[in-house]
């Protein structure tokens, strides 16, 4: 995605240190003034928990009492430690990753997300957090209008050899097992002739928070649409997939969208946008709905794990 962004302020959201010999003790006693920072401001950093592998983020998320949220599709590859524990989406460290939500292409999708730093990047990289009860009001109200009232739509395409199979996005053995997953999920497929599957599926553009009622942008629109690709590549992609791309976004009816919307989208992200310096151990926790995430390029070797969850 995009590799030039405008400076950017320090993180707002509140920030914890936990406190004495048991910090997940005291994660415990604390989860109900987190989750209520949280619906307020959209994430919470909390600091000193002493996270070094997979068990600790695990005994961090049973702390808080959130429970483990199970994807029905995945949008890449991603390490599986188990017990809901997965590493951050596969994406090169040079790069940026422009804001998202997880999973807000799917019909179920976490509402909490933790990310647990084990050893932070080198140098200035940095977490984005982008507040989505705002997004509306820095996009020309044409484009939220309409999105708003029509929501949008996402092509997939699963071509051999290229990125994720569809068994591996769907967790699934066969065909007669995929077909129940996407007809539960809600998504139109079809098989091309030389056997890439096609999928299509229609999705709100805007969610109201189930606890705040708060409107929130909740799509992939800018972040799976292929004009976001670098200029190369998609010509590649298109070159050897022609309208077939692995994914693309469109308006609710089906338009694509110009290179004005892609650029008002992204200059509405750019202004609710803020940073996380992390420290080694700690634990950011993002409300899903309210809060999407990206990061700008990191430099290093630095080490997190992700745990979706649902309040």
């Amino acid at each position: 995605m995009r590799q030039t962004v405008p400076p950017l302020p320090e993180v707002l959201v509140p920030s914890f240190d936990a406190e004495g010999d048991e910090p997940f003790a005291w994660l415990r006693e604390a989860a109900a003034a987190i989750r209520d920072q949280r619906l307020v401001h959209g994430a919470v950093l909390v600091h000193g928990l002493r996270l070094v592998g997979p068990e600790d983020l695990v005994r961090a998320r049973d702390a808080l009492g959130i429970a483990a949220h199970r994807p029905t599709e995945a949008f890449n590859d991603r390490s599986d430690f188990g017990n809901g524990i997965v590493s951050p989406i596969a994406w090169p460290g040079d790069r940026m990753i422009c804001p998202f939500q997880e999973a807000s292409f799917s019909r179920t999708f976490p509402t909490v997300v933790l990310t647990a730093c084990l050893t932070p990047p080198d140098g200035v990289g940095r977490t984005h957090l982008g507040d989505m009860r705002r997004m509306a009001e820095h996009l020309p109200a044409r484009l939220a209008d309409r999105v708003r009232a029509d929501g949008w739509t996402m092509s997939r395409s699963f071509h051999e050899g290229f990125g994720i199979s569809w068994r591996d996005a769907f967790s699934v053995p066969d065909r007669a097992a995929l077909d129940e997953v996407l007809r539960a999920a809600g998504i139109e497929s079809a098989w091309l002739p030389d056997g890439t599957l096609h999928t299509m599926r229609h999705r709100p553009g805007f969610l109201a928070h189930p606890t705040t009622g708060e409107d929130c942008w909740f799509n992939q629109l800018s972040f799976l649409n292929a004009g976001n690709l670098d200029s190369v590549e998609r010509r590649i992609m298109t070159e050897a997939f022609g309208k077939y791309l692995p994914m693309n976004t469109y308006f609710g009816d089906g338009t694509p969208l110009s290179d004005e919307d892609l650029a008002a989208v992204q200059h509405a992200y750019d202004a609710v946008r803020t940073g996380v310096r992390w420290r080694r151990g700690d634990l950011l926790i993002t409300d899903n709905i309210i809060t999407a995430q990206g990061r700008s390029p990191f430099e290093g070797a630095p080490a997190f794990l992700v745990a979706l969850g649902e309040d």
